[in-house]
């Protein structure tokens, strides 16, 4: 238990916990698996009176159910709702598990739903107890990612989730995977390598706009130089950003994408290409060899409107039939 002022303290367990307490009351920003129930006595508090959730992972609330069980009020990022009441749909819907093309990783939701009592959207504010607590609207991590933002004891913290992890540091790069537009291209998430990666820049300078006196987030350091943290993280994305750019093969199939980095000297040079043997066709993904009898062999063969367009050529007689499929992988 770390003890940040009078009014204010940070559990840190398999995440960290913040603790808005006021004699034997508290308010918790998430909870993790809620073993930080067993330590709140420590702080004198007998009764928890509500719980805010900084985004739906199963990291963050695993333990929730424990806490209404005893009486607590869970409030929750109204844009993240369903996926604390109504996670179901999410598991029982057959377009998360098939074809995920334009996903986002959530392997960390939740496995069973939890009774929400308020939702929150971006500058809502209320009082408990002493304190002050804001929402601020953070998306990155999760699309409907909130901070918190507690003044309270004459100082200002921000409980941030998985914002950022320490001083030029992230938490985990994997969950920026995401579908973007670019112009009049739409990205899919398959292809979005730090595809939220300007939505978790605009959030971070959000936060350092606040100028608070530390971040607190769910996994990490607690940080006592917020904008020097920030400024860190968003140049170690920048350089991230660009070291992925240098032999993305989207150079090449979508150069729109990554234009900015066309005339840099520290890219891969793209490769000439040789034309492909007239016994080769490529359809989409999918690639055809065509035999001197017009019978073909498939090398994989991805969307129906590739099969549609095999159909097409044998019905109009530019191959006779197809021998054999060849899957190389099970994407």
């Amino acid at each position: 238990m770390i003890r940040l002022s009078e009014h204010l303290s940070v559990y840190r367990g398999p995440i960290q916990v913040g603790i808005v307490h006021d004699g034997d009351r508290a308010l918790l920003i998430d909870c993790g698996d809620g073993q930080v129930a067993d330590a709140l006595s420590e702080l004198g508090i007998a009764a928890v009176d509500d719980v805010l959730f900084t985004h739906h992972h199963r990291d963050q609330a695993c333990g929730a159910a424990r806490f209404v069980d005893q009486g607590a009020r869970l409030g929750v990022p109204k844009a993240e709702q369903a996926y604390f009441d109504r996670v179901g749909d999410y598991w029982s819907d057959p377009d998360q598990r098939w074809h995920l093309y334009y996903f986002r990783p959530h392997r960390l939701m939740l496995t069973e739903p939890v009774t929400v009592h308020r939702v929150f959207e971006d500058g809502e504010t209320f009082e408990w107890g002493p304190a002050t607590i804001t929402a601020i609207a953070t998306p990155g991590h999760t699309e409907g990612s909130l901070s918190y933002l507690v003044e309270v004891d004459g100082e200002t913290t921000v409980f941030s989730g998985d914002l950022i992890y320490d001083h030029g540091r992230i938490w985990d790069l994997h969950s920026l995977q995401a579908g973007y537009t670019c112009g009049e291209l739409d990205i899919m998430g398959y292809h979005g390598y730090l595809g939220a990666r300007p939505a978790l820049v605009e959030s971070l300078q959000r936060i350092r706009a606040l100028q608070p006196t530390r971040l607190v987030p769910s996994h990490g350091n607690i940080m006592a130089d917020p904008s020097g943290a920030v400024d860190a993280l968003v140049q170690g994305l920048e350089d991230c950003h660009a070291k992925f750019a240098s032999i993305s093969s989207l150079r090449y199939y979508m150069p729109a994408t990554l234009e900015e980095f066309a005339d840099r000297s520290d890219q891969m040079e793209i490769a000439e290409n040789e034309p492909p043997p007239s016994c080769l066709r490529q359809i989409g993904n999918t690639w055809m060899l065509i035999s001197q009898d017009k019978t073909a062999y498939v090398i994989d063969c991805g969307f129906e409107n590739q099969l549609e367009a095999i159909q097409t050529m044998i019905e109009e007689g530019e191959i006779r039939e197809i021998e054999g499929l060849w899957v190389t992988q099970y994407h």
